[in-house]
């Protein structure tokens, strides 16, 4: 039986070079999306601030794991007397203004894309 043995210079390096490339990757697209979150909240905001200011303000990107934004609602309900608040702010803010910032949220993320694979040499 034949024993052959590969030894291949600088595989540590390639690994740790694509660790470092995906951390990059990852901050980089977090920013993007941190981005085009806080537009869909800003409009939330406004679009909110005539039924509750106070709620409106609290109204914040977030980032929820790799790859995913949300905009959340960051203060807590104070009286329970409209049990449906949570959903009126999404009927009324979150949603009208994820509707009408789509085409610049997808834009944005295009333009992330377009980015990397002009760095990369894609």
């Amino acid at each position: 039986m034949t024993v052959a043995t590969v030894k291949v210079k600088g595989l540590r390096e390639l690994n740790s070079a694509l660790k470092r490339y995906d951390r990059e990757l990852g901050k980089n697209l977090e920013r993007e999306l941190l981005v085009a979150a806080q537009l869909v909240a800003d409009n939330a905001r406004s679009r909110f601030s005539v039924i509750d200011a106070r709620s409106a303000a609290g109204m914040r990107p977030r980032i929820r794991g790799f790859g995913r934004v949300v905009v959340e609602q960051r203060y807590r309900r104070t009286t329970g007397q409209h049990p449906e608040f949570g959903s009126l702010q999404m009927r009324r803010a979150l949603l009208p203004a994820m509707r009408e910032e789509e085409p610049m949220v997808v834009k944005t993320i295009e333009g992330l894309l377009d980015r990397l694979g002009a760095e990369e040499g894609f």
